[in-house]
């Protein structure tokens, strides 16, 4: 078989496959959603986005109150976070970015796909194998 007969067919099997193999980055950070309620914020997606990202909820938690410098009611049950002031929701999804960045994404090949070992004191990536220590809440 001559190569121009090869690119054609070859050419001919990339335009029947469809456009979701092409998209680079498969995973994404889901966005805060909530309510203000008088003086404080109610999260209401709080456990769904721990869940996603693989952590677990009173651990992102901690990080979040930490990163807002604020006091806040965690709701076990459904998930829901109840921070004691009022935060816009730009500020709610940067401490999101700012927990994947630190204790989920992987620094050395980028993936999601991650673990929490030793007491949640490293970082270990399950699709390179590299280990990070991360600091403790």
């Amino acid at each position: 078989m001559d190569s121009t007969k090869y690119e054609k067919l070859l050419d001919n099997c990339y335009s029947e496959l469809p456009e979701v193999l092409y998209k680079k980055e498969r995973f994404e950070i889901p966005e805060v959603s909530g309510r203000i309620v008088k003086t404080r914020t109610q999260i209401t997606n709080f456990g769904d986005i721990a869940k996603h990202l693989q952590r677990e909820i009173s651990h992102m938690y901690r990080f979040f109150l930490k990163f807002l410098g604020m006091r806040g009611e965690l709701n076990d049950r459904n998930g829901n976070v109840i921070l004691f002031s009022r935060f816009q929701p730009a500020m709610l999804n940067k401490g999101v970015k700012a927990y994947y960045n630190t204790y989920v994404e992987c620094e050395y090949c980028k993936s999601p796909d991650t673990e929490l070992l030793n007491d949640n004191l490293l970082k270990k990536c399950k699709a390179c194998g590299h280990e990070q220590k991360v600091s403790q809440i």
